[in-house]
């Protein structure tokens, strides 16, 4: 008996000191850098670079993540965005199903890959078309919206309190099962809340109860907040009042639904958008009430259990991209890119989002092959051949992950990439001038854009160039007194716990090419300013 009783108090202490253990362990979190503009994510009380892939919609299932973990890790990837959908976490009212849950987690944790989940509750893309069959089978239970005819459409009303309490429940269940089984090793590090919210088909709710809502008077808290008038919304917000009521009720609903998560486990939360930037611009045309660039304000003012707002850009488009970054990328507002489109046009832009807004993450979008769309051919004995760019960035940022991120902010950072028509880049950094020059490999038969690159000045007189297929060539800035800068050493290599490892020298023809790899390179270049240039013509030794 005696004996028992001691392996019980040493059994309860354990425990004790266990879930001890797992409370006290710093939780993944957003802080404003200290030094230069911008944030840090903190993962394992470390900053920490999203490179990303996400699944098809419907792939989160066993069966399929273990054909697809092998292309995961062709892609380099260190974090994978995986769907968890309502409809199985609560195939009945009150009874959980975490299984699919549970294998997901510990896939990611034998691939050593950090998890970023995301909650298809009461709306996806617009639609509710997650949500359990005995919600979306009862709609005088679990209300509707309606368009501006009277037609019931495939969303659940914001305005119906039964709807985000199911929600709720639903969440909670979910987070309290998170922080029981992954506390300790923190393998999922965010969650998304619901996917591309909004209403797709209409500009607002027109139930009947969201209707009487939108005849009363705004929120006095909200009108004070934007700093405007009171009134009634079409009085507050004019030709935007159906646009803003809706933003307004569905952040507040899913602000509730990650405030009773939080409750739970309080991981960071974010939500995402689905882009007004495209076509005609019109409520509904993209899913209305979402966190849309116009309705950004409103979500701030509402939303506070939102540690962030991203988008999600499919734009092939340069100056597209940089508008968006420019809406997201706010004193208030991290920038993380949850979605983005593939090929290696996007391999290019993801190094412009890092380097030139700071994106803390990017991610891909349907990587594994095993999905049902008809428009998309892909291998799938391996990783397909339109995320080879995309692998190759992951590949090569793995070396310099803490350097890059410790840049961010600084004005020290900055990428150059090239474009259609666009054949060279000019840098500025203090006290050189750097000329991209892109076109290479001369010998590439497709004659795709590919040249991209991270640029940063570590010190003075020294650089870290970071990418693929492009031309270098170093000038002091104009006006300094010196004339040309020599490279008096030039080390092919990556960072490993923030200790440089060299691998080559670079001299000679290397240096006198002073072109990108292909396959992606590394460089550390200690620069010397020096007198007048020589002017002559400089031919290699085998020309």
């Amino acid at each position: 008996m005696k004996n028992i009783r001691i392996i019980s108090l040493i059994t309860a202490f354990l425990c004790c000191s266990l879930a001890g253990a797992a409370q006290s362990r710093q939780l993944p979190s957003f802080v404003k850098k200290q030094q230069g503009k911008g944030y840090s994510f903190l993962v394992d009380g470390k900053p920490y670079l999203m490179l990303g892939a996400q699944l098809w919609n419907s792939s989160n299932w066993p069966y399929i993540l273990e054909k697809t973990w092998p292309q995961l890790r062709e892609l380099h990837c260190n974090t994978l965005e995986a769907p968890i959908y309502w409809q199985n976490v609560e195939p009945e009212p009150g009874r959980f199903n975490f299984s699919e849950l549970d294998s997901l987690i510990a896939g990611a944790r034998r691939e050593n890959i950090r998890l970023i989940l995301l909650w298809f509750g009461s709306y996806k893309n617009g639609s509710s078309q997650y949500a359990p069959e005995w919600i979306l089978s009862n709609p005088d239970r679990y209300p509707r919206m309606r368009d501006a005819g009277g037609a019931e459409l495939l969303l659940l009303s914001p305005v119906a309190p039964a709807n985000l309490d199911a929600d709720k429940k639903a969440f909670a269940a979910m987070m309290r099962h998170l922080k029981k089984t992954d506390a300790q090793q923190q393998t999922v590090i965010m969650v998304q809340v619901q996917n591309e919210a909004g209403s797709l088909g209409t500009d607002r709710d027109y139930s009947e109860g969201a209707n009487a809502v939108f005849n009363a008077a705004v929120p006095a808290k909200l009108v004070q907040q934007l700093g405007k008038r009171a009134g009634i919304w079409k009085e507050v917000f004019g030709i935007d009042a159906p646009e803003s009521f809706n933003a307004y009720h569905i952040a507040s609903y899913i602000n509730e639904v990650a405030a009773a998560g939080k409750q739970e486990y309080a991981l960071p939360m974010f939500a995402n958008a689905w882009l007004r930037e495209h076509r005609f611009r019109r409520p509904g045309d993209y899913p209305s009430g979402g966190p849309t660039s116009n309705m950004f304000d409103i979500w701030k003012a509402v939303a506070g259990n939102m540690v962030l707002l991203a988008p999600d850009i499919y734009q092939n488009n340069l100056a597209a991209i940089d508008d968006i970054c420019g809406k997201y990328d706010r004193p208030d507002n991290p920038l993380f890119i949850p979605e983005t489109g593939k090929g290696l046009d996007f391999a290019r832009y993801h190094f412009h989002m890092i380097g030139n807004h700071g994106a803390l993450g990017v991610a891909v979008y349907g990587i594994d092959p095993f999905h049902a769309d008809p428009h998309d051919e892909r291998r799938k004995d391996r990783l397909d051949d339109k995320f080879a760019g995309i692998a190759a960035n992951y590949r090569l940022l793995h070396g310099a992950m803490d350097e890059v991120l410790a840049l961010q902010g600084t004005g020290r950072l900055k990428a150059v990439i090239e474009e259609h028509n666009r054949s060279e880049q000019l840098v500025n950094f203090d006290g050189y001038d750097i000329l991209f020059t892109f076109g290479y490999p001369s010998y590439k038969k497709d004659r795709s854009s590919s040249g991209r690159a991270l640029v940063a000045q570590l010190n003075a007189n020294e650089f870290l160039l970071i990418g693929f297929d492009a031309k270098f060539q170093f000038r002091p800035t104009y006006g300094s007194g010196a004339q040309s800068a020599e490279m008096i050493l030039v080390e092919e290599g990556y960072y490993e716990k923030g200790k440089w490892v060299r691998k080559r020298l670079w001299n000679g023809d290397e240096v006198y090419h002073s072109t990108l790899l292909p396959e992606g390179v590394i460089l550390k270049i200690k620069l010397r300013p020096a007198g007048k240039a020589f002017s002559g013509e400089m031919k290699a030794n085998f020309e």
